[in-house]
């Protein structure tokens, strides 16, 4: 009986000994070209910079996350974390109106008071 538990004994230890888990880890920062904008005025551009600086503070930013997990042996995460540009280039859309690619005193007026 001791010559068949002996061997059993030192195949499980050495098993889980051997056995081994496999991490990987990324974060992945996705960023788009900057929408290229002109400013009517200095106050213009102020103005919309300041209101979007605000906005970035308290914004709540969205990721994404991918984890694939196999109990023991392998074990995966993707993070997905937008760039700064997707913020700016947002941010111009709402706030360029007319879509000229010129953002006006008067509509950055209009972006700042409905943030």
């Amino acid at each position: 009986m001791n010559k068949i538990i002996r061997p059993f004994i030192v195949v499980a230890t050495s098993t889980s000994l051997l056995c081994g888990c496999i991490t990987h880890k990324s974060i992945v920062y996705q960023d788009v070209e900057r929408t290229k904008v002109e400013f009517e005025s200095d106050a213009a551009a102020r103005l919309f910079y300041e209101t979007l600086s605000k906005n970035s503070a308290s914004q709540k930013h969205s990721e994404s996350t991918t984890t694939i997990d196999i109990p023991i042996i392998f074990e995966t995460e993707r993070k997905v974390v937008p760039g700064r540009n997707v913020e700016f280039n947002e941010a111009v859309a709402i706030c360029d109106a007319n879509k000229d690619g010129r953002i006006t005193e008067t509509e950055a007026k209009i972006y700042a008071n409905a943030r």
